[in-house]
């Protein structure tokens, strides 16, 4: 999910576990710790889109990463803590409590593991069991924004740092929250399963049916099908009885779809996107062409194919004529289009 939630989730980790036992430091530490799997993106700083297709939610997300990394971590944290003189709770001396270290290790692990336990339930994909395997895992429940999921962690972090004389208070509030957002996302996989059951049962000719959650609420739901000729991609609320409405994107059989398909960039593409792909030639100047394929799981209205993808330039002669390189196609965010998706969840 998105670096303001992974790092509420993480400071409510340490809030929950260890707010009596290391003191407000436990929410600092678990916002910064939960964070760290996500510096995996630098390799996009470097290497470009491809690399952040390769490398993000790789390793660092891995169900291995936690109890490796963790301890590590937790100790570093601990030295930090004990150079101020602060390795516990205020006025305690650092070893006054052998278990301190303990602690400070356990926190590392838990706000590592709670960082791609979430993003699985979203449909980018997590590479859990990195590097022994590049498979990813994903599960259609949450978006990668949801204010009201951020929401719970936010009052719950603020009533740890006001309560400064009260740890009790402050960790029963963080174990309430993580409860309340554990439900809230299996009720959004619940929604997601629904919605893809009942287009299933409306397209008995479909080869695969699956939707997706859509930004910022669990109740919208993009809906992709794939037949032998054509994708179709439709939206639903769970909040309306509105019919789906189809939009059809014919196959596209050109054999010099195969040539693009067969390089390493469209084989990694077609890798990040789990097979969700969509390919299509569009002719271009001077007798030329674009090969093109779109990752189907993320669209909306203006963008409904998908709002990335990959181009190859043809010439003439269906020969490449440069690079394959990724393109952008996501329109930009504005009240209009808020309001849009309003009406559309509520079915006005």
């Amino acid at each position: 999910m998105d670096t303001l939630t992974q790092m509420l989730l993480g400071a409510a980790v340490g809030q929950a576990g260890f707010r009596r036992r290391l003191g407000r430091r436990a929410i600092a530490a678990g916002a910064v710790i939960g964070l760290l799997p996500d510096l995996d993106v630098a390799a996009g700083w470097i290497g470009g889109t491809f690399a952040t297709w390769l490398h993000h939610r790789g390793v660092t997300h891995s169900v291995f990463f936690g109890p490796l990394a963790g301890p590590v971590i937790g100790w570093l944290a601990w030295l930090m803590a004990g150079r101020r003189g602060r390795a516990g709770p205020p006025g305690q001396q650092p070893g006054e409590q052998p278990d301190c270290l303990r602690s400070w290790v356990y926190l590392a692990i838990m706000a590592l593991i709670t960082h791609p336990a979430i993003d699985l339930f979203t449909s980018y994909g997590t590479q859990l069991l990195a590097p022994l395997s590049r498979f990813r895992f994903a599960i259609n429940a949450m978006p990668i924004i949801d204010p009201v999921y951020s929401l719970f962690l936010v009052a719950a972090v603020l009533v740890g740092i006001l309560a400064r004389n009260r740890p009790r208070l402050a960790q029963d509030a963080a174990a309430a929250a993580l409860v309340a957002v554990t439900g809230y996302t299996l009720m959004a996989w619940s929604i997601n399963d629904r919605i893809e059951a009942a287009a299933r049962d409306t397209l008995p000719d479909a080869t695969r049916v699956t939707a997706y959650p859509t930004l910022f609420q669990p109740y919208y739901r993009r809906i992709v099908a794939e037949t032998p000729e054509a994708v179709l991609v439709g939206y639903r609320s769970f909040l309306s009885d509105r019919p789906v409405r189809w939009q059809r994107f014919a196959r596209d059989a050109d054999p010099r779809i195969a040539a693009v398909a067969a390089t390493p960039e469209a084989r990694l593409f077609a890798w990040f996107a789990m097979g969700n792909l969509h390919w299509q030639v569009v002719p271009g100047a001077d007798g030329g062409a674009v090969v093109e394929a779109r990752d189907t799981r993320y669209g909306s209205a203006g963008a409904d194919l998908g709002f990335w993808g990959i181009r190859a330039p043809l010439d003439a002669a269906g020969a490449p004529s440069g690079p394959v390189h990724p393109f952008s196609a996501r329109p930009p965010v504005s009240g209009a289009v808020v309001v849009d998706l309003w009406a559309e969840i509520v079915g006005d």
